[in-house]
């Protein structure tokens, strides 16, 4: 992850949606952390569908497609707009979440929002192992994660 030259970092990202689409985007954002999985997950309804996937690995794996929201760390990131967990096996506050210990073990997302003010859904990087996630990296995905939105349906 470079600090350099943050507004020129943030015209590659549109540029890279606007000339190679969400894919390409995702994955120079995911290379800018260790995360293993950075995507963008859809809000229907109760659940949350992935739309959008990048992993590092590339081995996506079928059981991230769908999950229910009220069992999701989504949740939390659209009851607060952001939400973070380095660790999830020793975070005592997300103990209902043992099903996902051993799964995302490390999550960080934000909310994307249209202009009408409806949540679209999230934008995530989780990995199966702790991570975490620079406060200057997380100013970076404020400016940059709302870029998304004009390509998504």
């Amino acid at each position: 992850m470079s600090e350099f030259d943050l507004p020129a970092q943030a015209a590659a990202v549109r540029s890279a949606l606007a000339v190679h689409g969400i894919r390409r985007a995702l994955a120079m954002l995911n290379d800018r952390t260790q995360y293993r999985y950075t995507a963008i997950y859809k809000l229907s309804g109760d659940s949350l569908k992935a739309e959008h996937v990048f992993d590092r690995a590339s081995e996506y794996r079928t059981w991230l497609k769908a999950v229910p929201l009220e069992k999701s760390f989504c949740q939390h990131v659209i009851e607060q707009g952001e939400f973070a967990t380095s660790h999830v096996s020793k975070d005592r506050s997300l103990v209902s979440y043992r099903p996902y210990v051993g799964l995302v073990e490390s999550y960080y997302g934000r909310l994307l929002t249209r202009d009408s003010g409806t949540p679209y859904g999230t934008f995530i990087h989780f990995d199966l192992e702790p991570r975490t996630i620079d406060e200057e990296e997380v100013a970076f995905l404020q400016q940059v994660t709302p870029m998304f939105l004009d390509y998504l349906e």
